[in-house]
């Protein structure tokens, strides 16, 4: 979920457009705006989906399930025999080495009783009394697992429960974002939520593009078979935190090819309809920044429908977007937020990465800005962040996804309710309706 940050908060929406135009061999044929991405699903007539929110997303992540971040419920890490360590590259910090430490059989025992246990009919029921509308669920690659190699330890199983899972969120009248967290060999490095912590990335080569991709395929083959599982599923994403520096990422314009490519392909074999295809998902060109000949403009693979995801934190620095950076001040937490994240639902589109929303987010801000129990302050800067980027707000964004649902540690720092929705709305830090606002002014 959360990569290095700091490099990710230099002004990188304020970059010259140079630095963010797709390469030049690419023809620029981007789709009529009335069939991209999110707006195509509003209508969707596909037997057993749910038709997309006209109100926008308002919705949360639904992380460690089956991507598991040993932060967010440590107790539950350590009981099934995972490790913390201050390398993670030394211990059973990740899916991957704990499996390897268990070995495969006992690793598949602990990690079903977790799937089945983690988020349960209680949280969907909760989810909709609380007007939650969408999820976003992180995966890894090996869910399919065709796609794992003989030498690799990823626990098997979890399809099974992912079906479950979807079509508790389907029953319920709850849409789906199935995110590819983790690819083969990790995107990035140092971070559980790859899900292997490795020194060097080892997803960045044609093989493991090929099998990130093949798991896509099979994923939209199963979206579109098994409706009474998959039927409120509207998207799939390719790759969660990729490295914000372009130089870090070779061939990722390629591999969004591939991506798109492997998801239409798919729908193309099924004879899916137009109006009833998925929409392929891509982190914006705002994540990203450096070297202009490396830049990957997701919005140039477009083939049918895309939308992006945007990712902001407050917590690991200041952000910047066009608009400028953050600072440490409350009412510049605020006029960032309520101006589409300083501007970047904006500098996105003007890079036809529309439709765009807040795919992650918390509530903890730039360290010494207002303390964890400071609930007005708090409060204020909910309100704001889900406006900048809520169709009411007006600036052009198409909701947002917090992070995360829950969080199951011990909260000895006082946080947890800060980043989980769950325990924030228990304790009053954000509204029991997703759709209201303790302030619907804040912006004005």
């Amino acid at each position: 979920m959360v990569s290095a940050m700091l490099s990710v908060l230099v002004a990188i929406a304020a970059l010259p457009l140079a630095v963010l135009a797709s390469p030049a061999a690419i023809p620029i044929t981007p789709m009529r705006q009335d069939m991209r991405g999110l707006n195509r699903l509003w209508n969707s007539t596909l037997a057993g989906r749910a038709i997309f929110p006209s109100g926008g997303i308002r919705g949360v992540n639904v992380g460690a399930w089956f991507v598991f971040e040993p932060y967010m419920a440590i107790d539950e890490w350590s009981s099934m025999g995972g490790e913390q360590c201050g390398d993670c590259t030394t211990c059973a910090s990740d899916e991957f080495s704990l499996t390897r430490k268990l070995g495969q059989t006992q690793a598949n025992t602990a990690f079903a009783k977790h799937w089945s246990t983690f988020i349960t009919q209680d949280d969907v029921n909760l989810m909709k009394q609380y007007g939650i509308n969408s999820v976003r669920i992180p995966i890894g690659f090996w869910i399919i697992e065709s796609t794992v190699l003989s030498n690799e330890t990823y626990p098997r199983g979890g399809l099974n429960y992912l079906r479950a899972g979807c079509k508790m969120f389907r029953n319920a009248g709850i849409s789906v974002l199935l995110d590819l967290h983790a690819a083969p060999g990790a995107q990035v490095s140092r971070n559980p939520f790859a899900g292997r912590c490795v020194a060097t990335p080892g997803f960045w080569n044609q093989a493991n593009f090929d099998r990130m991709n093949n798991a896509a395929a099979q994923l939209t083959t199963l979206i579109h078979n098994e409706p009474d599982n998959f039927g409120s599923v509207w998207g799939l994403e390719a790759l969660n935190e990729p490295p914000t520096d372009t130089n870090d990422t070779p061939g990722y314009f390629t591999f969004m090819q591939g991506f798109v490519n492997a998801v239409r392909g798919a729908e193309n074999s099924l004879g899916i309809a137009d109006a009833n295809r998925i929409s392929a998902v891509f982190m914006d060109i705002s994540w990203q920044w450096g070297n202009p000949q490396n830049a990957a403009n997701p919005a140039f693979a477009e083939n049918g429908g895309n939308a992006y995801d945007s990712h902001l934190y407050y917590s690991f620095g200041a952000p910047c977007g066009p608009n400028g950076c953050v600072s440490g001040t409350l009412s510049s937490h605020i006029n960032f937020a309520c101006t589409g994240g300083g501007g970047r639902i904006q500098a996105d589109s003007d890079q036809l990465n529309t439709p765009s929303f807040l795919g992650e987010w918390w509530l903890l801000p730039l360290a010494g800005t207002f303390g964890n129990f400071d609930q007005t302050s708090a409060r204020a800067f909910g309100d704001a962040q889900k406006r900048g980027y809520s169709p009411e707000g007006g600036r052009g964004g198409f909701g947002w996804y917090f992070w995360s649902w829950k969080m199951t540690n011990s909260d000895s720092d006082g946080s947890n309710h800060m980043r989980s929705y769950k325990d924030a709305v228990a304790q009053g830090y954000l509204p029991s309706n997703a759709a209201s606002y303790f302030n619907a002014n804040i912006c004005s």
